[in-house]
């Protein structure tokens, strides 16, 4: 009977972490397809400024969406951060190339 109870621990406990391997690339996954589309993304900001992350492996131009007038693009380099200025009190929304 102890050894029984042995098999069915090992088997849970593989269940479990199974289960949790599985639960955590899930996650990852969904939050690698909830960014947005291209190479350019928001990854922090402030009054009057944010940075953009340039994910590919070549120079591009970008900007970020606001309400009102999009500020100037600006060239970021391959896998590099670019700090953009933005009008007192904007929230940028997303980055896009131009």
């Amino acid at each position: 009977m102890t050894r029984l109870r042995s098999l069915f621990a090992t088997a849970a406990v593989v269940a479990l972490l199974t289960g949790a391997t599985a639960a955590g690339t899930a996650t990852a996954a969904e939050a690698a397809d909830a960014r947005e589309p291209g190479c350019a993304h928001v990854v922090a900001y402030g009054y009057g400024w944010a940075d953009i992350w340039n994910e590919c492996g070549y120079t591009i131009y970008a900007t970020v969406e606001v309400d009102g007038f999009d500020p100037p693009c600006i060239q970021i380099g391959p896998g590099a951060t670019a700090r953009i200025g933005l009008e007192p009190g904007d929230t940028p929304y997303y980055a896009y190339e131009c």
